[in-house]
């Protein structure tokens, strides 16, 4: 069972990007930045029945998702009028979260329907599904109507579909802590369900259940002609919107219902550097397409498991260790990192090959989805950290499938690892904390563990994927 709890929510400073997106030749990168269109998504929050407290706190937070991961672009409004038929083609989803008879007129009405039926995405939140109780095709749309909410409390929620990109992540089933509502007017004929609430986590015989056959869908997806409907329940409380796992939710949710649309970032951005970054030293590990910079651990060529896809350097199969062709002794390294659910690698630096793999020598810069994995239940072995032997300061990783912008600044024995625009830790190799941490750790007996004055910058390969880009490096 996984635990949804208020304490794993995300901070919502605004982070610090890292990785400009001009050029070399800035007039290509701008013609090239022109010709493509980042998904655009629309969240109305206009509420004309009871007006939810948490809505300015959803609002912050999903527009703080959509600019660290760039999936898509968000326009919020609190005006549902502003819905029209020429408006509605500049989104690739409406994401409602809203109540009661909304303003908008027949024409309106129709203009919504039709974006969804010719491919748009439509989306609910919570109480999307109360509203448009006057409005029948709305709840052909959206696939059910609010009914009461009998429960304000911790429950557990059963996962019925466990490989949907929205609850993958979720296990079997976890505990939250919100507002359960039931509904009506729904059938699991209609949609297809991907969370329900377990009933034996609350009291059947509280006030206000209605429903007798015990079926309370919590999330649900279903199809609107061409387009993909998807509704979740959850998102009354705004430790909900802070836990990172709903965060998933509702953005896995999101992209699915845009379908392909929401790949339509373009990748001409990405791999460069611009004028200012070249002045300054900088040089790309990795330029989208071209892997000549990298080479197999202890081998002459790259492995074949090691590709370039889409603008990434991908590990798509059995591939081993990857390690930069030069040797580097104090650099600052910048990079963005990507893992699926349960994902795990990282970046070593100052590594020299011998007998064993690379972290016989080479300090790491964990890469790991924190959520899903085993190793980020402990600090000093999650995401960030100095594998093994320093601890980050605190979780800042993004929902798996997002991108991570990393920093790695190695200068003689002080290094740092920053991570999304947060310092993260530091440590001095050889000093007295560093000899202590190390001789409690799996590197005790490596004798030149962290020793070497130079050396490769190494990718691991641990068997799941993950996908580097913006992989750019300056020498001190």
């Amino acid at each position: 069972m996984t635990k949804l709890f208020p304490d794993r929510r995300q901070n919502l400073a605004s982070l610090l990007l890292a990785f400009p997106i001009l050029s070399v030749q800035p007039e290509l990168a701008q013609r090239d930045l022109l010709a493509a269109e980042s998904a655009k998504v629309l969240y109305v929050t206009q509420s004309a029945g009871f007006a939810h407290p948490v809505l300015p706190h959803s609002e912050a937070v999903l527009q703080r998702i959509a600019t660290e991961t760039g999936i898509f672009d968000i326009t919020v409004t609190r005006d549902a009028k502003t819905i029209n038929h020429h408006g509605l083609e500049d989104y690739d989803a409406v994401v409602f979260f809203t109540t009661g008879e909304l303003p908008l007129d027949q024409t309106q009405q129709e203009a919504l329907l039709a974006y969804v039926r010719r491919g748009g995405g439509f989306v609910g939140v919570h109480s999307a599904t109360d509203t448009f109780y006057e409005w029948p095709q709305y709840l052909s749309l959206i696939g059910g109507y609010f009914d009461g909410h009998p429960w304000h409390q911790q429950v557990t929620v059963s996962v019925e579909d466990e490989t949907h990109p929205s609850t993958r992540h979720l296990g079997t089933s976890f505990e939250i802590y919100d507002e359960i509502y039931q509904h009506r007017n729904w059938s699991r004929d209609q949609v297809h369900v991907l969370l329900s609430l377990d009933v034996t986590s609350v009291d059947m015989t509280a006030r206000g259940i209605k429903r007798q056959d015990g079926d309370f869908a919590l999330a649900w997806t279903r199809q609107e002609g061409a387009g993909r409907v998807f509704y979740t329940a959850l998102g009354h409380r705004p430790e909900v919107w802070d836990d990172t796992r709903f965060q998933q939710h509702l953005l896995e949710g999101i992209r699915w219902a845009m379908g392909s649309k929401s790949n339509a970032t373009t990748l001409a951005a990405h791999n460069t550097l611009s004028p200012e970054e070249i002045a300054d030293g900088w040089t790309l590990l990795f330029d989208g397409e071209d892997l000549s910079s990298w080479r197999g651990y202890g081998q002459q060529n790259r492995p074949d498991g090691w590709q370039a896809v889409d603008g990434t350097l991908a590990r798509t199969g059995q591939a081993g260790d990857l390690v930069t062709v030069e040797r580097f002794t104090d650099f600052e390294l910048q990079f963005e990192w990507r893992v699926e659910e349960a994902g795990n690698s990282g970046v070593m630096f100052r590594v020299t090959e011998g007998d064993g793999p690379p972290w016989y020598t080479g300090p790491e810069f964990q890469v790991l989805h924190n959520a899903g994995h085993q190793d980020g239940r402990d600090p000093i072995t999650s995401a960030g950290s100095n594998y093994a032997v320093h601890p980050p300061l605190r979780d800042v990783t993004l929902p798996a499938g997002s991108w991570n912008q990393a920093r790695l600044v190695v200068r003689g024995p002080r290094v740092e690892h920053w991570m999304n625009g947060v310092k993260l830790l530091d440590y001095e190799i050889g000093s007295p904390d560093w000899t202590r941490r190390v001789a409690a750790s799996k590197f005790a007996d490596l004798p030149s563990y962290g020793r070497e004055p130079s050396g490769h910058i190494a990718i691991q390969d641990h068997g799941d994927p993950v996908a580097f880009r913006n992989i750019k490096l300056r020498r001190h």
